[in-house]
């Protein structure tokens, strides 16, 4: 069984317990979320259990089930990823060189007759 750091199992184990929360305030029981999401009890159980070995395909079925798949779309939303932004805004080059290629609209077709003139 693959081992997790700490501060993931603590983030998978924050979910799972917001997903219970979730689901109580709801007033679900887990028989019914399983149901509203298409899996077994023992798989909701395990969502709450924090259980890292549950597939974020289930993890999203019960955002789904409780009404709140988009707290789970905006997760590192690029709008919202202030880390991300800033590195962008950091390795933006500070000038950037004109090409040294000719534009394509003054190529000269290689003629028969020399370019040198003759005195």
């Amino acid at each position: 069984m693959k081992k997790y750091s700490r501060s993931i199992s603590r983030a998978i184990a924050r979910i799972g317990d917001d997903v219970r929360t979730a689901r109580i305030r709801r007033r679900l029981s887990q028989k019914d979320l399983a149901m509203n999401m298409g899996v077994s009890i023992g798989t909701v159980q395990r969502i709450e259990a924090g259980d890292p070995g549950v597939s974020l395909g289930n993890i999203a079925m019960a955002f789904l089930a409780l009404n709140c798949l988009s707290k789970l779309e905006q997760v590192l939303a690029p709008s919202d990823d202030e880390i991300g932004a800033t590195m962008d805004r950091v390795l933006l080059p500070q000038r950037v060189r004109s090409s040294k290629r000719r534009p394509v609209d003054s190529y000269r077709p290689p003629s028969s007759e020399p370019d040198v003139i003759a005195f």
